[in-house]
């Protein structure tokens, strides 16, 4: 950009234009909100996890447009600008938490608020930054039940087995090492071969 094409001497990065250009371009979702929770911005990560629209979901209420619950208990999780507005801290989003869209569709999610201070040190608002994590959870079901199949063959194996972590510790035996070899679990795990 030369100096004829540019309106002012504001540095680039402080040009509103720019800042929104950037926060549009995050991969992970962001929307930020003004001080009552109300939101302002969604990138197209954000209109594709929640189902709104920019458009539909400016002046409305964050809580309507990122409806939040626990995965296991299903109540309402607090609005997430509160704690982030209150202390005014970067506050990282409780796990187990899930996102319900405007179609009702669920997703996991990690979350992060924090917020936005303008240049006289006022804060103007909260960010949040959201990462759909239905993938990672997929992998991590898939190794808890490949590790649970293996753990059942291994217990119910008529051959004794030992079980070692990366340092030849001991982690666990089976029913078969025990009964063949006459001895108990408090003297074989952790033992380092």
């Amino acid at each position: 950009m030369t100096d004829s094409n540019r309106d002012d001497d504001t540095p680039l990065h402080l040009r509103p234009e720019w800042c929104r250009a950037t926060l549009a371009s995050v991969g992970d979702a962001v929307i930020t909100t003004d001080m009552d929770g109300v939101v302002t911005f969604l990138n197209g990560v954000a209109e594709s996890l929640t189902g709104w629209s920019q458009r539909e979901a400016l002046g409305v209420p964050l809580e309507a447009v990122f409806n939040i619950i626990n995965q296991d208990t299903r109540p309402t999780v607090e609005r997430p600008t509160v704690r982030a507005v209150r202390d005014g801290v970067i506050v990282g989003g409780a796990e187990h938490t899930v996102l319900i869209a405007k179609d009702g569709t669920e997703r996991p999610m990690d979350r992060t608020e924090a917020p936005i201070w303008n240049g006289q040190h006022a804060m103007t608002g909260v960010v949040l930054v959201v990462r759909d994590i239905s993938e990672r959870d997929q992998k991590a079901h898939v190794l808890v039940a490949d590790a649970n199949c293996v753990t059942n063959i291994i217990a119910t194996s008529g051959a004794p087995f030992l079980v070692l972590d990366r340092l030849l510790r001991v982690r666990t035996a089976n029913p078969a090492f025990y009964d063949t070899f006459h001895t108990e679990p408090s003297t074989t795990e952790n033992w380092c071969m």
